[in-house]
């Protein structure tokens, strides 16, 4: 299955037919959804603006207001640097784009900023972030230097769109999205099942690791939708922000849809977010929120929507308090409240000797108004919640 993910697109549209057609909530300050796939002409680029040679990007973005990158090899220490679009500017890519390993690469491999962007695939294109050459089993926690993500979007604005990319094999973090105002990411594909098998690096262990499908933060009216995650971590990841709409997305193989993990950052304020009509399947979690222990912040408003679990081998829905240095310690702190989280219509199964349907594990006073109703996950043992929603709820 998983060597067929980019043709399954068939089966992914399936599933967005079907979750658009449950109730959707709107949000008054949302960016409006730009039309995509094929109905979304792109521009014809001339070939003064075809970069298929890195040493001509630099020139093609200071002077050309629609450009295409046509099967770029990027080089070996070298970011594909799109932080000096002009404002309204549209980068097109064709063909394969391709990223040269280097063991001493820190850096991000795609940047992209600027006011009114549109960022977007040809037909047939492909993105290939050259994992395998980093992979080692460890992700960021160690082992050989590795990008930090693979494509940043910051500071993008201005109804900004990003959409129609298909992205295979990043090394660890795929994107990360922050300081982001006014921005669509639409029908985006990304496939990481070449790091579900071990490699010669991995000791037996899954060669990808920490591979993220979005991590957002500190971004203000961000859509994401009709898009599909194929990895081994989070499927999105919102650690600050506000005014977040999530939907018609399908997670397969990592750790859910998560808020978090918060507290100890510069900044630890999430609020306003749904996700909604998407489905999770064959992850560690579905619902998670998780805030760091001993620190402080907020969050607030979070909404989870017609959501489907199947596969889930840890937590259906887990909300804890008591990280601490990546991983849960038992015991919960209050230092970050966590009020107004609303379930609608989360079902599904976990499966497994370990796996739980609930778990809620808060600190002394800050968690409140926790309302779930159309709550019906199945298949676990050992649930436990210390705070106890209302809306009929039973743990």
């Amino acid at each position: 299955m998983h060597s067929s993910f980019f043709p399954s697109v068939l089966a992914t549209s399936l599933l967005f037919s079907t979750a658009l057609a449950a109730p959707v909530i709107e949000r008054d300050d949302a960016p409006t959804p730009t039309s995509t796939g094929a109905d979304a002409a792109l521009p014809s680029i001339p070939s003064s603006c075809t970069v298929s040679d890195y040493s001509s990007l630099s020139a093609a973005v200071s002077s050309c207001t629609a450009l295409a990158l046509s099967s770029l090899t990027v080089p070996a220490d070298t970011t594909l640097d799109l932080t000096k679009l002009k404002a309204g500017a549209t980068v097109i890519f064709q063909g394969t784009t391709s990223f040269t390993f280097s063991s001493s690469m820190t850096a991000d491999l795609i940047k992209v900023t600027g006011k009114g962007i549109t960022l977007a695939g040809a037909p047939g294109h492909i993105i290939d972030g050259n994992g395998g050459a980093w992979w080692d089993g460890l992700g960021s926690n160690g082992g050989v230097d590795k990008p930090d993500h693979f494509i940043t979007l910051s500071k993008l604005t201005a109804n900004s769109v990003v959409r129609d990319l298909s992205i295979r094999n990043w090394p660890v973090h795929c994107f990360q999205i922050t300081g982001c105002s006014d921005l669509t990411i639409s029908n985006i594909t990304l496939d990481n099942s070449a790091g579900d098998a071990p490699n010669a690096a991995s000791a037996g262990k899954p060669a990808a690791h920490n591979s993220d499908g979005f991590d957002v933060s500190s971004t203000t009216n961000l859509l994401l939708t009709d898009s599909s995650v194929r990895n081994q971590d989070d499927c999105v990841a919102i650690t600050s922000g506000t005014g977040i709409t999530v939907q018609n997305l399908d997670c397969d193989g990592g750790h859910g849809l998560s808020i978090g993990s918060i507290g100890g950052k510069s900044n630890n304020v999430v609020s306003n977010v749904i996700f909604q009509n998407s489905q999770i399947r064959n992850s560690e979690n579905g619902a998670r929120i998780k805030t760091n222990s001993g620190t402080t912040g907020t969050v607030s408003n979070i909404t989870y929507s017609n959501i489907q679990l199947s596969g889930i081998t840890t937590y259906g829905i887990d909300i804890q308090q008591d990280y601490l240095n990546g991983g849960p310690t038992g015991s919960p702190t209050n230092g970050v409240t966590i009020d107004g989280v609303t379930l609608r219509d989360v079902t599904g199964t976990v499966t497994g000797s370990k796996a739980k349907d609930y778990y809620i594990l808060c600190g002394e006073g800050s968690c409140s108004n926790f309302d779930f109703e159309g709550v019906s996950v199945t298949g676990g043992t050992g649930d436990s919640c210390n705070f106890q929603p209302t809306g009929g709820f039973t743990c």
